[in-house]
């Protein structure tokens, strides 16, 4: 308990630093979960919350020895990839790659850019219509980028003064208070990960981003993870953000760099 208590003063002095270094900010992270559950192995963390519990963990595991209901879904994103010139664009040239780039810190344009931002700005050069930001078509094909670095890890670069302040950014905003329940991100995915929220248990914020978009069964489909932050908000009772406003972008800037490390996965089932 003395040790968890220590995590958590150390974690949040973390939080109270206006900026500070991202390998410092991630060791502190990983220090936070390595002492709250000392039996998981890091790379453990792309399990999401079947890392924690086993009995979760036995229906995850069956759910990926079948047919995943996701597969269907994912393999129309790719043939969408190629019917609508996505392959002919800079950025997609090599998938693999782009999944592994984003989210980046654009100098040109003092933003970051995600990889569902880079998706809706080739499908509009390519096709000149708009792409959705949440589910449906954005999620197939960016699923199925995914699925090509399966097995890659994060490495989320954060380089230079502008591209810290909006990694601080979206700390602050993963830390800050919101809502008429008063309620932070790492309220329930830092402090009580692992804990149950009525029937489900929260998951550890360490691997969120390494299986998204991700199928939820609650959702019966696919979602990208602006999808599940727009969710986390509704639950909070918090004002809606739009999904890849810049707040948002900043966010998952500083969640995907809390993964750095941890591999890419297909497995993206998740209830």
């Amino acid at each position: 308990m003395k040790k968890l208590i220590t995590a958590i003063a150390g974690i949040s002095f973390l939080v109270g630093m206006a900026s500070a270094d991202v390998d410092s900010d991630q060791k502190a992270f990983i220090n936070y979960f390595k002492t709250a559950f000392p039996n998981v192995e890091f790379a453990d963390y792309t399990n999401g919350v079947y890392s924690l519990d086993e009995g979760s963990r036995s229906q995850f595991e069956e759910i990926l020895d079948g047919i995943p209901p996701y597969e269907e879904a994912v393999e129309k994103g790719g043939k969408e990839f190629v019917e609508f010139g996505l392959n002919k664009c800079a950025a997609f040239k090599d998938p693999a790659a782009a999944r592994v780039k984003h989210p980046y810190f654009d100098e040109a344009t003092q933003k970051v850019v995600t990889l569902e931002a880079a998706l809706k700005a080739c499908y509009q050069e390519q096709t000149g219509k708009k792409l959705g930001s949440k589910k449906g078509k954005i999620a197939r094909i960016s699923a199925w980028i995914s699925d090509q670095a399966a097995g890659e890890k994060i490495n989320v670069k954060v380089e230079g003064a502008a591209a810290q302040a909006a990694y601080d950014q979206g700390k602050a905003f993963f830390y800050g208070k919101r809502g008429q329940f008063n309620m932070a991100c790492a309220d329930c995915h830092v402090y009580n990960a692992g804990k149950k929220a009525r029937a489900d248990i929260l998951s550890p914020a360490l691997g969120h981003t390494t299986h998204v978009p991700m199928y939820r069964a609650k959702w019966a489909g696919l979602g990208t993870l602006q999808r599940r932050y727009g969710g986390c908000l509704k639950n909070m009772r918090a004002k809606p953000i739009s999904a890849q406003s810049e707040i948002m972008n900043n966010l998952e800037y500083f969640q995907q760099a809390m993964s750095n490390g941890l591999e890419i996965t297909d497995a993206r089932y998740r209830k």
